[in-house]
């Protein structure tokens, strides 16, 4: 993938978190995403998995790009 701000290589890995990985516009006392309006989980755990969302990384832009794009980047529905 190429770099959305500088054009060049990107490199592909992932985001792992013991818990769910979500964006959402701000920190709300109950952690998961799924009580809130507006939020998207980029990657869910299950019992024998931790979070995991595909995630692209510029070291020159020190940028982390994730496409959440059908769910491709949740590695546990994969």
């Amino acid at each position: 993938m190429k770099c959305p701000y500088c054009s060049k290589e990107m490199e592909q890995g992932l985001i792992e978190a013991q818990h769910e990985v979500s964006w959402r516009k701000k920190r709300y006392h109950i952690p998961s995403a799924r009580f809130y309006q507006g939020t998207v989980v980029l990657g869910d755990s299950t019992f024998t998995k931790w979070a995991a969302a595909t995630a692209f990384l510029c070291r020159d832009c020190e940028k982390v790009v994730i496409d959440y794009k059908d769910n491709q980047c949740d590695l546990n529905k994969k």
